[in-house]
C-alpha cells in the first residue's frame, strides 16, 4: 500500500466525477482497457473515482461509447504541484538559499561547551583558546581537535585529562583538573624550632616534641625561639656530651597588637530607583546586537537639544542613570547545531542619584558595621580578640575608626635548626640544610 501511495504521488493523480445514463458500462470499459480506479464513490447518483494521469488520457473513447460526462475534481501529486510552482520562482530560490545558508552556518563552530571545570572558571578557558584562534565562528576545518587539548594542557598545568571533540556546530571541552593537585607538604621528620612570627605574649603553649623556652605569660620578640628541636644529652656528672635533634611541635597561642584603621567620607551618594522601564525586544547575530524599538542611538534627543541650544535647564545637582538588565538565549537548529543567533530582552533600571550627607549616628553606625566586619573576617580565620581599644572620631568632612586590637593568633613559623657534633671537646656547626 506505501508502494502504491508513493507511485501515486510520483506520477500524480485525478480526481473525476462521473454523470451519466450508463456508469455500469463505463466501469466495465475501463476495466476491459485495464484503467485502474480507486476510492469510487457515490453521490446523489453521480460517482466520484481517482485515477493516474496517462489513464485519463485514455477516457475519451470510453466516454463517447458509455455516453457519460466527466468533469476534473482535483489534480495531486507532484508533477501538478511542480507546474504550479514553476510560476513561484521565488519560492524555490529562497529554499535552496535557505539550505545553501544552513550548509555554510555548519561548517563553523558556533558554540563552545566546557564541562568538568571548577578551579578554572569557563570564561578563563575561552579566554585562553581566543588567544590561540579558537573562537565562536571559526571555521571547523581549521580546529584541531588534538592539538586544542595539548594547547589547554599547556596553559593550565592543573589540567590532568582534557577531551576535545566536534558536535555539528559545537565544540565540545571535557576537562578533569587536579583538584587535590595544590600540594600541601607533609609535616618533615627533619630537625626544626619554632619561633615566634610578631612581637606579643605567650597565652598557651602545650608542647608535644621538642623543649619550650618560654612559659604562659612570658613575652617574646619576633624570631625568639619558643620551642627548641635541640636536646642535649648529659652524662651522670651532669655535663654535655651529645645532643639529640627532634621535629619541635607544640600548639602555641601568643597575644599580639594589631592596628586598625578605616575611614570614609561624609559625603556620600545614594540612589533613589524608579519605576522600571518595559522589557525590550533583543536579537543578537554573533557579536552584533540590536535592540528593536529604538533605532535612534542612546541620547540621541538630548545631544539635539544641546546642540540647538534648547537643553532642559532642570538639573538640581542630580545625575540620572539606569542599570541594564539583559538576557539572552541562543536559538539551536537541533541538540548540537547551535546557530549565531540569540533572542531575549533587555530592561532597565532608572536612578536619581543624590549627594548626602552622614549624620553622626549613622557614620557611627556605618564604622561600627565595618568593624562587625572585619571582626567577623578574623573569627573565621580562627582569631581571637581580647581587647579592644578602638574609637570613632568625626571631622567636617570624614568619619575615622582607629586604634589598637589584642588580637590571640598562632603566629608561630618553623626553623630549621643547626646541628652541633660533639667530637674531642670541639663544637663544629653544621647547617642541617647540607
Amino acid at each position: 500500500m506505501r508502494l502504491q501511495r508513493g507511485k501515486v504521488f510520483w506520477k500524480g493523480s485525478v480526481r473525476i466525477r462521473v454523470t451519466g445514463r450508463e456508469p455500469e458500462r463505463f466501469f466495465n470499459l475501463c476495466g476491459h482497457h485495464n484503467i485502474t480506479l480507486w476510492d469510487v464513490t457515490e453521490h446523489q447518483g453521480c460517482f466520484e473515482m481517482s485515477l493516474l494521469p496517462e489513464d485519463f488520457f485514455r477516457l475519451l473513447p470510453i466516454r463517447r461509447k458509455s455516453g457519460v460526462r466527466i468533469r476534473i475534481q482535483k489534480k495531486q501529486g507532484l508533477p501538478f504541484f511542480y507546474r504550479r510552482s514553476l510560476k513561484r520562482k521565488a519560492f524555490f530560490i529562497g529554499i535552496f538559499l535557505c539550505l545553501a545558508g544552513l550548509y555554510t552556518l555548519s561548517q563553523f563552530i558556533w558554540n563552545i561547551h566546557v564541562e568538568g571545570n571548577y578551579a578554572n572558571s569557563t570564561q578563563t578557558i575561552l579566554n585562553s583558546l581566543d588567544a590561540a584562534g579558537i573562537h565562536h565562528g571559526s571555521w571547523k576545518k581549521r580546529v584541531d581537535c588534538s592539538q586544542t587539548a595539548s594547547y589547554l594542557r599547556e596553559q593550565f598545568p592543573n589540567l590532568t585529562w582534557v577531551s576535545a571533540k566536534i558536535e555539528g556546530t559545537q565544540l565540545v571541552l571535557a576537562v578533569k583538573e587536579n583538584v587535590d593537585g595544590y600540594v600541601i607538604e607533609e609535616k618533615a621528620d627533619d630537625p626544626q624550632n619554632l619561633v615566634a612570627k610578631k612581637e606579643g605574649t605567650v597565652v598557651r603553649i602545650i608542647t608535644r616534641n621538642g623543649i619550650p623556652q618560654v612559659l604562659p605569660g612570658d613575652t617574646c620578640q619576633a624570631g625568639d625561639i619558643l620551642v627548641k628541636g635541640e636536646i642535649p644529652l648529659v652524662n651522670d656528672s651532669g655535663e654535655t656530651y651529645d645532643y639529640s635533634y627532634v621535629h619541635a611541635d607544640a600548639d602555641i597561642d601568643l597575644e599580639t597588637t594589631w592596628y586598625y584603621y578605616d575611614t570614609f567620607p561624609l559625603s556620600h551618594t545614594v540612589r533613589t530607583y524608579q519605576k522600571a522601564e518595559k522589557k525590550t525586544p533583543v536579537f543578537q547575530i554573533s557579536a552584533y546586537r540590536f535592540f528593536l524599538g529604538n533605532l535612534l542611538p542612546e541620547n540621541f534627543v538630548e545631544s539635539l537639544r544641546s546642540m540647538t541650544g534648547t537643553a532642559d535647564q532642570k538639573t538640581e545637582k542630580r545625575e540620572n542613570g539606569a542599570d541594564e538588565e539583559v538576557s539572552l538565549q541562543q536559538l539551536y537548529l537541533t541538540e548540537n547545531f547551535a546557530l549565531p543567533f540569540y533572542f531575549g530582552y533587555r530592561q532597565k533600571f532608572p536612578f536619581e542619584v543624590q549627594k548626602e550627607t552622614y549624620s553622626e549616628h549613622e557614620a557611627k553606625e556605618k564604622a561600627s558595621q565595618n568593624y562587625q566586619k572585619f571582626h567577623r573576617n578574623l573569627s573565621e580565620k580562627g582569631l581571637q580578640i581580647s581587647e579592644n581599644h578602638v574609637t570613632i572620631e568625626l571631622n567636617d568632612t570624614s568619619c575615622i575608626t582607629k586604634g589598637t586590637l589584642r588580637v590571640i593568633e598562632r603566629a608561630v613559623e618553623a626553623q630549621p635548626c643547626e646541628m652541633q657534633k660533639m667530637s674531642d671537646g670541639k663544637e663544629t656547626m653544621v647547617d642541617e640544610q647540607q
